[in-house]
């Protein structure tokens, strides 16, 4: 800084101009450190340089071995009370931390916050004061560098932040690079949610704000940079030279700048004093003079500046606080810092985070990125795309909580066996913060719970049997089941036996002489017959040995017909009774239907492990059998089950789906292998509520049990007579038609029989009587046709 003789300098104020001599602090070994250390030292040692302006670097801008006399100018915030640094020398332009500490505590308070995570990368000043005013601070360390938001150590800070479901977070850094890359993490991460509140302290919000109009959930912020006063010449100066400069720091060095004109302006009378023979330089003594006594204060683009004689500590301004809620910064109050204090006016009120019933406030256009893996008929491949009892429940859940997503496929993840993450891709892709959800045949365990969350269950099962049907068939004629094809031929020859008997000992029968109705052949066989039949006639044999015989008939029918009816009751009884396999139990006392898993399945694994009888003895019979019943292969496992050559057992939901899917199998739930399936979410997801809110809803409006029922529901392929043979088919003992058809198909039979002979009887008397007349010479006469039963007694009065 001198008094320039120049006048035509372009870069001169007047008769005065700014010099700059840039120092650069070389790493690359010790000897170049060591020169780097010396230049610097010979550079501050000259009387002719004013002032020391830049960022804290350790030793090399320390004012005890390089900057020995000069007033440092600290370019950063952290630096003013480092060791090696005369704190009466150093000067900030940004707020210094202790300063800043206490308004941003001030300010937490104000809030209302008790309870906070805090992430800075290297200051952590503001965790003292915090914890000095009752707020339980949780300090995470920032990487080092965080080049962008998909930094693995930035990732990992941010799921593990999510795990301990905070929900107020401090993100404290002035580098804005570090603080958006975290938020745009944070918002993949949807730590970014209406559930969270984010108290962000870099000094210029309104640029974060500006850069992402779409912040979802809340945020707090500090507002130091007042932006109209950066010259718009310097903007476009810096765009043009493709410089990388954040407002802030655009403002930072129009400060500086301002800064230093302002003192050598007041040392020189605004420069427009006559111009002296010979330049003239501000000493480091003038220029700490003006600093501890200018009288007009500079108002820059970061505020008033002013220094406590004393502490060096600025003092005299003003930061906004900003409240973004909605996609709406509104200003909320102001911190106010004078002599080493601060006063936080707070006039905002709280956000009201009361929601309506039916409203669900996710991000503008949220993304949640979903895992899945394919499973009937949870989620099954379409072409490109997917469908499934589960694509479908997200569906509804998207527009119940107005959010998108992108779907991917997680492969499951091979490890030792002692890993926490196991086998499931879903859930490592939940633990390593690469999914927001997944969907699927997720089962909830004890081991997973640890590592992962739930939702509300949406479907409960139990282990299943799947197993052919037993063939249907339909016997109309059952009442003649109880006894064999041969005892009824033999019931046939017994009753035309006594027929013929009876008929042959009425031949020689004294009673009969005389009698009208005599007992022929026909009658004996009718008699017979009504005996059989427990029916009646007109006549009574008289004779003892026609008794005889009809007496032991009697007896021997009263034995055939209590037989029957014992066994018909019987038969009846049995054809209720299911002998059908409907347990492990079953399956494992018997050898003749081979029986097994799926591959790497729970339930694989639960027969492995089971001591317990049947389940190891099931393995057992199952490990000698191996490559026959423990399968991979869908298409394979139903193909052997509907041949009736395997009995697979598996979820409870799943055999339920291929058994309605496919006609001729059937689903047996089973007393073992509970388990319930949910939707998977990241430890500490805090859209987690959102979700099992919108599944409450979504039970109650009855929309799951449309879902289940679409998808559980009997294949359309399958004929009634498929669907009716099934383990829950009707059990109870009443009779139904087809037990009781083939009697009136008998009687109809028998009546047509009757009809069609007596027509053709009298058909034939009809012609036979024509055929008369006509032998007769064609004489007219009456032709009266009698009854068969009349016919038969004339007959008989013309023989006697």
């Amino acid at each position: 800084m001198m008094r320039d003789t120049t006048k035509s300098n372009p870069k001169s104020e007047g008769n005065c101009k700014l010099l700059f001599n840039p120092l650069n602090l070389n790493k690359t070994n010790g000897e170049a450190f060591y020169d780097s250390l010396v230049k610097a030292r010979d550079n501050f040692d000259s009387s002719n340089v004013a002032v020391a302006i830049g960022p804290f670097i350790e030793v090399f801008s320390s004012t005890s071995y390089v900057i020995t006399k000069q007033v440092h100018m600290l370019t950063s915030a952290a630096g003013q009370n480092a060791g090696m640094m005369d704190p009466k020398r150093v000067v900030s332009i940004l707020p210094e931390p202790s300063s800043l500490s206490t308004g941003i505590a001030k300010t937490v308070i104000r809030i209302g916050w008790k309870n906070v995570a805090f992430l800075a990368q290297d200051d952590f000043s503001p965790v003292l004061s915090l914890g000095q005013n009752n707020v339980t601070v949780w300090p995470i360390r920032l990487p080092n560098k965080v080049r962008s938001p998909d930094d693995p150590e930035l990732v990992r800070n941010l799921i593990e932040l999510r795990k301990s479901e905070k929900e107020r977070f401090i993100l404290h850094s002035n580098k804005r690079d570090v603080v958006m890359n975290v938020l745009i993490a944070a918002q993949q991460l949807h730590l970014l949610h209406h559930s969270i509140e984010w108290f962000v302290t870099y000094p210029d919000f309104y640029d974060l704000i500006r850069e992402n109009e779409t912040w979802p959930g809340t945020l707090f912020g500090l507002q130091l940079l007042v932006s109209s006063k950066i010259p718009p010449n310097i903007s476009e100066v810096v765009k043009a030279n493709n410089m990388t400069l954040s407002r802030l720091e655009l403002g930072l060095a129009v400060d500086v700048v301002g800064i230093l004109k302002h003192v050598i302006m007041n040392e020189y009378k605004n420069c427009v004093t006559p111009v002296v023979t010979e330049n003239k330089f501000v000493s480091n003594e003038i220029f700490q003079w003006q600093l501890e006594n200018q009288t007009m204060r500079y108002h820059g683009a970061l505020g008033e500046y002013a220094w406590h004689k004393e502490t060096k500590v600025r003092t005299g301004f003003n930061i906004d606080i900003i409240m973004y809620h909605n996609g709406k910064p509104t200003r909320a109050g102001n911190i106010t810092f004078h002599n080493n204090d601060c006063t936080v006016n707070y006039f905002k009120s709280r956000v009201n985070r009361t929601r309506a019933k039916e409203h669900f406030l996710f991000g503008k256009d949220e993304i949640l990125r979903v895992a899945t893996k394919e499973q009937d008929p949870f989620v099954i491949k379409r072409g490109d795309g997917y469908i499934g009892f589960s694509i479908d429940l997200l569906d509804l859940l998207k527009k119940k909580v107005n959010f998108s997503y992108e779907l991917f496929e997680a492969e499951d993840v091979k490890t030792n066996g002692s890993s926490p993450l196991g086998e499931n891709g879903m859930v490592y892709a939940l633990q390593t913060g690469n999914a927001s959800m997944a969907i699927g045949a997720l089962e909830v365990s004890a081991e997973r719970e640890n590592t992962i969350s739930f939702s509300y269950t949406i479907l409960s099962s139990q282990a299943s049997i799947l197993i052919k049907k037993a063939d249907s068939t339909t016997n109309f004629f059952q009442f003649l089941g109880p006894f064999s094809a041969w005892l009824w031929l033999m019931i046939l020859v017994f009753i035309m036996v006594a027929g013929v008997s009876l008929y042959v000992m009425s031949r020689f029968d004294p009673t009969q002489e005389g009698n009208i109705q005599r007992f022929d052949l026909k009658e004996s066989l009718w008699y017979s017959i009504n005996i059989v039949l427990q029916g009646s006639t007109d006549y009574s044999p008289q004779t003892t040995s026609m008794r005889a015989i009809i007496a032991f008939f009697w007896f021997c029918v009263l034995i055939i017909e209590a037989a029957y009816t014992a066994n018909l009751a019987a038969h009846l009884t049995l054809q209720q009774i299911d002998n059908r396999i409907k347990t492990v139990h079953d399956l494992a006392s018997q050898t003749l239907l081979r029986y097994g898993v799926e591959k790497g399945t729970e339930l694989h694994k639960f027969f492995q492990l089971q001591k317990e009888d049947p389940y190891q003895r099931m393995w057992t019979f199952m490990k000698l059998h191996e490559a026959d019943v423990v399968l991979e292969n869908t298409t394979e496992i139903i193909d052997q089950v509907k041949a009736g050559k395997l009995a697979f057992i598996a979820d409870g939901v799943t055999n339920g789906y291929y058994a309605n899917q496919h006609c001729g199998i059937e689903s047996i739930e089973q007393n073992f292998g509970s388990k319930d399936f949910s939707l998977g979410f990241p430890k500490g997801a805090p859209y987690l509520d959102d979700i099992n809110r919108a599944l409450l809803q979504l039970k109650e409006e009855g929309a799951l049990d449309t879902l289940k029922e679409k998808w559980w529901s009997t294949g359309r392929n399958c004929t009634e007579k498929d669907k009716s043979r099934s383990i829950s088919q009707k059990t109870t003992p009443e009779l139904e038609l087809t037990n009781m058809i083939g009697v009136f198909i008998v009687l109809a039979v028998f009546i047509i029989l009757a009809v069609v002979v007596d027509v053709g009887s009298r058909f034939y008397k009809f012609e036979k009587s024509k055929r008369e007349e006509k032998t007769m010479g064609g004489s007219t006469k009456s032709v009266e046709l009698y009854d068969s039963t009349e016919t038969n007694v004339l007959d008989n009065n013309f023989i006697n």
